[in-house]
This record gives structure tokens, sequence and C-alpha cells, in this order.
């Protein structure tokens, strides 16, 4: 067991090394310098969204852009309830606001990215923002992402956070809001230093032309997740135009957390079932962050069955947390937030645990997502012919 816990101790050293690498993508940057003003289609992908639609719709009404340079397509996809009547509803009082209908589920593209691609090619707009019907864009939102949109620049990832309402002060949400908050930070991080890796399609612009260059999700069309990072890396690989990631307060658009326990299991199986598509060097990257973290959780019962090696694995742990708490401060003073020391020390307990486990699960378990259950067989069929 010596050498595992020596390999271990090794990986924890390369990722702590790398964090600390990393942290310098989140040092400030010169701000936005875009002063053009475009066409915008804000985009919605709504199913079964009656309780959130309308306050959505509202903070995209009450954007300070230019009325006539915006629009908004909300693509009802299938729902159950209400969702429909409600955005028609709005249409009717608001020209500005045009609703299309999925009535379908097509085999050959996931749900999400087929409404995507519908109001993508339907939009008007020379940028697409995309958001949720959850989520609660402020007034600048639209202003602040376009002035990211220098000539060079074809797409801009933004800031996502929980925001848990009333429910802010209850230890479970402080922890999901911690672990999003350091999903944000890898994703600025990445985007500043030249690759980027991830984003949130909550809070997402590209140029139309971006879209068309690389021929929409491609490959990664029938997998039920990744309308916004798989885009992201066909961006990244397949064209020459930088992506930044923005990280003015204006430009952040809250989201509401999972409620329960069940539906965070259910949203990180989800991100966790597209580990596979990524390239080979972030593919490589998660491969050792999950070994390092299983091999951490299978540390504790290895130590109290008498098994040696503690030196190593107190080290490999203490060089983990170390760089994390490094990383996560550097990337609070960037988004202008903070997070407290105790939710800290109480998400490095459960970190290991909940990578080891998830990772694992999202290999072989199916997701809920929408009240569907999802798995990925054409995704990964259409991936390997590429």
């Amino acid at each position: 067991m010596i050498a595992a816990a020596t390999v271990l101790y090794l990986l924890a050293g390369l990722y702590a090394f790398s964090l600390i690498k990393l942290a310098r993508g989140l040092t400030h940057a010169s701000d936005p310098q875009n002063r053009k003003q475009p066409k915008v289609s804000a985009v919605v992908a709504a199913r079964n969204e009656s309780a959130n639609i309308i306050s959505c719709l509202r903070c995209l009404q009450n954007q300070d852009y230019p009325a006539d340079l915006l629009e908004i397509v909300v693509v009802n996809d299938r729902s159950e309830d209400d969702t429909g009547q409600l955005v028609a509803d709005a249409a009717r009082l608001d020209s500005r606001i045009t609703l299309l209908e999925v009535h379908d589920r097509i085999p050959a593209i996931a749900p999400k990215k087929h409404a995507i691609d519908l109001a993508v090619h339907e939009a008007r707009g020379d940028l697409i923002l995309t958001t949720d019907a959850d989520c609660r864009p402020g007034s600048s939102w639209i202003s602040q992402m376009v002035r990211y949109f220098e000539p060079e620049v074809g797409m801009v990832a933004g800031y996502n956070p929980y925001d848990a309402g009333e429910a802010r002060s209850a230890t479970f949400q402080k922890l999901l809001a911690l672990d999003y908050f350091a999903m944000a930070c890898v994703a600025a991080a990445t985007s500043r230093l030249g690759f980027p890796v991830s984003c949130s399609g909550g809070n997402l612009a590209y140029r139309t032309q971006v879209y068309s260059d690389v021929g929409g999700f491609g490959a990664f069309k029938a997998h039920p997740s990744g309308d916004d990072d798989l885009f992201l890396q066909r961006v990244r690989e397949m064209t020459n135009w930088k992506i930044r990631y923005a990280t003015a307060f204006k430009s952040h658009v809250p989201t509401a957390p999972p409620a329960t326990l069940r539906e965070f299991i259910q949203q990180r199986l989800r991100y966790a079932s597209k580990s596979r598509l990524y390239s080979w060097r972030v593919s490589l990257a998660l491969l050792a962050v999950y070994l390092m973290n299983f091999g951490l959780t299978l540390a504790p019962v290895l130590l109290i069955s008498g098994v040696g090696a503690a030196p190593l694995w107190a080290g490999a742990l203490t060089a983990k947390i170390g760089a994390e708490f490094i990383f996560l401060r550097r990337g609070a003073r960037l988004f202008a937030t903070h997070f407290q020391t105790r939710t800290f020390v109480l998400a490095s307990v459960f970190h290991p645990v909940y990578i080891a486990v998830i990772g694992l699960m999202a290999q072989f378990v199916q997701f809920d997502w929408k009240g569907e259950k999802h798995t990925d067989p054409a995704a990964i069929q259409s991936f390997n012919k590429r």
C-alpha cells in the first residue's frame, strides 16, 4: 500500500501545482472594449416551466439594451403545463417575444439541443444569448455581455451563480453554491489562459455566425447534456474565434440551485455523463482528478484496517485542500464575492466522496432531466464515428 499511497501523493501534488498555475487566470483583466450594439436574440428553451417563465421573461423585457435591437425567442419544448400559453399571452403584448413550439421528441438530437437549434435558425440577431427559465438576468446583462464581443471574439461565457433565495442560510445550499462557484472559477481561469474548458448555458453568448461555422452541436447533438461546454469545445477546436469569460458583476445571471439532494445528484450525473466526450487533454486531467479523489475516499478505510502510509495520505489531502483554498480565494476576489471558511472545510470532507461516487455512477446510471430518463448511446456512437 506504500506504492498506492505514493501514487496518490504524487497525483495530489500534481493537482495542487496545476491549481496554483491555473490561479494565474483569475487575476483582474482589462475591461471589455466593444461599443457596438448589434441585433441580439435572447434564447430560452423551456419545458414545464410555468412557475418560472414569466419572471424570466420580465427580466429579459426589462433589459436596458435598445428595444429595437432585442428579440426574445422562447422554445416551448413539449411542456405538459401552461408554459406555452403563458409565453403566447406575453407575446401578444410584446412584439419582441417569439414563441416556438416543439411537439415531438426527435431521437437524433437531444431535446434541449433541438430547442436551441430551432431557436438559432429562427433568430434574427447577430448574437445569440442563452439563459434558462429559472435564471434571473439583471437589467444590464445583455448590455454587459455585448461589450465583450470585440472583433476577434466569437463566444462569451458568463457567471451563473446559485441564488437560493430564502434558503441561503441552509448549510446544504451553501455547499451547493460553493461547488458551483468552484466550477465557475475553473471556467474563468481556463478561458483567460487561452484554453477554455467549460461554461454554463444559463449565461452564454455567441455569434450566430459561430454557430453556423461549427455546424451547431454536430457530433454531440444526440447527447442529452453539453449544449454549453461541448459546444464550447467545438468552437475552441474548430475555429479561430477567441472565447472570453465575463466576470463583471452586471453580467452575472443568478439561477435557482437544486432544491433537494436527489435533484442535485441527478444534475451532477447529467454533467458527468459527458466526460467521455471531452478532448483527450481534458479527459486525461479529469481522470487524474478522479483517481486522486477516489484514492482519498478509500484512504480512511485502509487506515482503519491497519494499513500504513498515513503520512502520505495526510500529505495528499493537505495538498488538495490547501491548493483549493488558495484557488477559490483568488476566484472570490475576481468575482467580487466571498465564501465562508467553515463551509469550505465542510465541503472538503465530502468532496472526494462526492467526486468518486458521482463519477462512477455517471458511466452506468441513467439520469432524470425535466421528467424524462436520459442515456447517451447515440451520442457515444456518433462521437466515435467523427
